[in-house]
């Protein structure tokens, strides 16, 4: 008879799988919210009936809507890393050129995946400071250094294989960052913005070779 307290140790428990089905359940109730009443409009209470849970649920999971939304930011974020990552392995034996198109690509069609929660974060709708650690809050980062630093990889391939100036590019990943940041922010000033995939080629051009007229 098969011993049922045996399990391989990468299985997860019913209960475990189930926790985190409740929690991506929250976190995308969350984001729809969020994205609909901003930051600063959004209660508990509404998130809760959005997920079809009681407010305590929510609770035990999250302290208050500030941990939910740190928790939303962290998810996304990873998500965005990991395909970052996907992109790089998989640009083994392609020219720097291409890595540097689906890297765009995966970017953008991040982006526009969560379009709306990502404008709200970007366009100023800001949370009141929490009460913590500075020390602590320093050493954390900006919450966007590993996304940083997949920017960093494809620069430094980029100048080791010559497709990049040398010259300035330690200012490449942060010119990257912010370029790729204003896709969010365009929304705000254009009348009937399209699908942010549609920004690949000029992001593209404008990234390699600039902004100003040929002379």
């Amino acid at each position: 008879m098969r011993n049922r307290s045996t399990r391989d140790p990468g299985t997860k428990t019913l209960r475990e799988r189930l926790r985190e089905e409740t929690e991506q359940t929250l976190l995308e109730a969350g984001e729809q919210v969020f994205a609909e009443q901003g930051v600063l409009g959004t209660r508990i209470e509404d998130i809760a009936k959005r997920a079809g849970v009681a407010v305590g649920t929510i609770y035990n999971y999250f302290d208050d809507r500030e941990e939910l939304l740190a928790a939303l930011m962290d998810r996304r974020r990873a998500e965005l890393v990991k395909t970052l990552d996907e992109v790089s392995e998989r640009a083994r034996g392609k020219s720097w050129h291409e890595e540097f198109e689906d890297f765009l690509r995966a970017t953008l069609t991040h982006l526009e995946q969560h379009r709306r929660f990502f404008a709200i974060l970007i366009q100023g709708e800001l949370l009141p400071p929490r009460r913590s650690d500075a020390a602590t809050d320093k050493a954390a980062g900006s919450g966007l250094d590993d996304v940083y630093a997949c920017m960093e990889r494809l620069v430094r391939r980029g100048v080791a294989e010559g497709a990049l100036k040398a010259l300035f590019a330690d200012l490449y990943p942060a010119l990257l960052l912010g370029m790729l940041r204003s896709a969010i922010v365009q929304d705000r000033y254009t009348d009937t913005p399209g699908p942010l995939i549609a920004l690949r080629e000029p992001f593209r051009d404008f990234f390699l070779k600039g902004a100003g007229k040929e002379r």
